[in-house]
């Protein structure tokens, strides 16, 4: 799937991209530090996003489905059946209370639901032996201000259950939910293990979105270069290399995750799942490359920008000097018959000052031949 080019000139987005390119992280940082001193274990809530925690329950087995959206737990709880396979999608964090309940439910350890509630948290894979915490970040790309935005997505997988946490509404899981609902999907007739799978999967997926964006862009910016580098400026540069960087932070740690994963014996993971696990390896693996490429274009890019800066400066450098060269022996001449002497040579001469004038124009002629056949300009 390729996405068009943007027609709009990149100089005239750039002040836009300046502004709006990266959110900035001091309010994270400052909610972080509500977490200093406190005991290990205590639930903190470090993102942004005020948003009431709302649950999505599906409940099913081979045969049947049963879906149940609420903001109400007791009503999810008492919704869990032990004979089914149940998926809890739990969207924002901000009431730590209710998340706190929902750890005392499932038995889940503080510092489990720490790192959920802690939004900052680098991908990983952690095994708590009854459940298995798996932390990475979906990715959307903001076509308005040509930026990524990262939402942190935590997935506890248990004996029967899965529970997956986000901080605000939307994300990539909606065709997942629908071939839930209509029975096309391979999880109804699998573990949990495996519905962890997909949405890993469905996460993954839009990193490849995302890389197609990021190449459209850079796409642009080349173009842009050879066809005027006034067109673009180092900050438009700098903001995609940034975009690089930040994929780069989510899916380097993720990826060293899934490959431990590989030789973890978890008895939670099946045996067959692992064949599908290497599948999202190779995924990652892939994407690695394509960011390693990436960034060495920009590098490119960017040395392509200050050369050609270079060059344009030299010409005209080059042209200054040409002309203050062929100027130097008119001002000599200019000064000296502007001198005040009385007595001086061919200066009641009737025809000195068109002499004089026409010698200047030969002088600079002839110099500006020359030049022009040593090839100097």
């Amino acid at each position: 799937m390729r996405f068009p080019i943007h027609t709009e000139p990149l100089f005239l987005r750039h002040r836009y991209l300046v502004k709006n390119s990266t959110p900035s992280r001091t309010g994270r940082i400052r909610n972080y530090r509500k977490k200093a001193g406190l005991p290990p274990g205590t639930l903190v809530y470090t993102g942004n996003i005020e948003q009431k925690t709302n649950f999505d329950l599906f409940s099913y087995n081979t045969d049947t489905i049963e879906r149940t959206e609420t903001d109400d737990l007791k009503k999810i709880i008492a919704k869990f059946d032990k004979s089914h396979n149940n998926w809890v999608n739990i969207t924002g964090l901000s009431d730590t209370k209710i998340i706190s309940q929902l750890g005392e439910h499932h038995t889940l350890h503080p510092l489990l639901l720490e790192d959920v509630l802690n939004t900052d948290s680098v991908p990983k894979i952690e095994n708590y032996g009854d459940v298995l915490h798996i932390c990475l970040k979906m990715l959307q790309w903001n076509s308005k201000t040509s930026a990524i935005e990262a939402e942190q997505i935590s997935i506890i997988i248990g004996a029967n259950y899965l529970l997956s946490f986000q901080e605000r509404d939307g994300d990539v899981f909606n065709l997942l939910r629908e071939r839930l609902l209509n029975g096309l999907s391979k999880a109804r007739e699998k573990s949990m293990d495996f519905l962890a799978y997909l949405l890993i999967d469905k996460v993954v997926d839009n990193y490849f979105v995302i890389l197609e964006n990021i190449e459209d862009q850079i796409e642009n910016m080349e173009m842009e270069l050879l066809r005027d580098t006034d067109r673009i400026t180092p900050v438009q540069m700098m903001h995609l290399k940034k975009q690089l960087i930040l994929l780069r932070k989510h899916i380097y740690p993720l990826r060293d995750e899934l490959r431990k994963l590989q030789k973890n014996e978890s008895k939670l993971i099946d045996k067959k799942t692992i064949k599908y696990i290497n599948d999202l390896y190779d995924h990652l693996q892939n994407i690695v490359q394509n960011l390693e490429s990436f960034r060495d274009t920009i590098t490119g890019l960017m040395e392509l920008y200050a050369s050609t800066i270079s060059n344009r400066l030299n010409a005209v450098m080059k042209t200054l000097t040409v002309i203050g060269s062929i100027f130097i022996p008119l001002t000599f001449l200019a000064g000296v018959y502007g001198m005040n002497f009385k007595y001086m040579p061919e200066l009641e001469y009737l025809w000195g000052y068109p002499l004089a004038l026409l010698g200047m124009l030969g002088i600079a002629v002839g110099m500006f031949l020359y030049m022009k056949s040593r090839k100097w300009f």
